[in-house]
């Protein structure tokens, strides 16, 4: 049998160190180096903006040096793309866990928002989510509204599917889910560690709101001429 020859690592500079930084395609984030340097640059983000912030802003906050820190990233840029698309990792697992383990509509939905607020209080990650996109390479933004987008789309199906049912009422679903992600997105803006609110009861109080605002009102029969007009509203009606 012939023996297997694994692929050759590719080289970074002259001293052919191996190139250890991930590719475009990250679907499991296992380093828990890598995954330190992301969180190190949430951190510093919560007291700072992302243009004023350095790469050696991010080594002093980890104790490393800067030379250790371009061997996991090539530069800042780089660092905030990963940041971005973890960030999303974390929301589309919350997605999936919700459409496999929920019930009615409003239970996913209120899964889904309940672990994507924790995501982004709990993993530290909210702070990415007001750095400005403009600052990623074309193919970077790509590549992270894409997953942006999926996150929206399940977010909208998850209402749709609760006008469907009877157990929602909602004149414009895609200004709604807009509405909805971008006041979550919005935590980081205020939220402090040592502030009045611990994630959890941010979490299930903001859930509580949405989708208590989604719910169709005592005295409304499910089916009738409102949820009828709004189906008429959805996308393939």
């Amino acid at each position: 049998m012939a023996k297997k020859v694994a692929p050759k690592a590719r080289k970074t500079g002259s001293a052919g160190k191996k190139n250890v930084r991930w590719g475009d395609d990250v679907p499991s984030l296992k380093d828990h180096r890598r995954e330190a340097i992301l969180r190190s640059v949430a951190n510093v983000l919560r007291n700072s903006r992302f243009s004023t912030l350095t790469i050696q802003d991010i080594a002093d906050e980890l104790g490393m040096t800067k030379g250790n820190l371009y061997y996991y990233f090539k530069d800042k840029r780089e660092i905030l793309y990963y940041c971005h698309m973890r960030s999303m990792e974390i929301s589309l697992l919350s997605l999936n866990e919700a459409t496999q383990n929920g019930g009615s509509p409003a239970e996913k939905l209120r899964i889904l928002l309940t672990h994507h607020i924790r995501a982004i209080v709990d993993e530290g990650f909210g702070g990415i989510l007001q750095t400005d996109l403009e600052s990623l390479s074309a193919e970077q933004r790509k590549n992270y509204v894409r997953r942006r987008d999926e996150l929206e789309r399940g977010v909208r199906k998850l209402i749709e599917d609760g006008i469907k049912l009877g157990e929602f009422e909602c004149p414009n679903v895609k200004l709604t889910g807009f509405a909805i992600l971008g006041a979550i997105n919005w935590i980081p803006k205020w939220y402090r560690p040592d502030g009045p609110f611990d994630p959890h009861q941010i979490a299930e109080e903001m859930t509580t709101y949405f989708v208590r605002g989604l719910q169709v009102r005592q005295g409304r029969a499910a089916g009738g001429t409102s949820s009828k007009r709004q189906l008429a509203n959805l996308p393939g009606s």
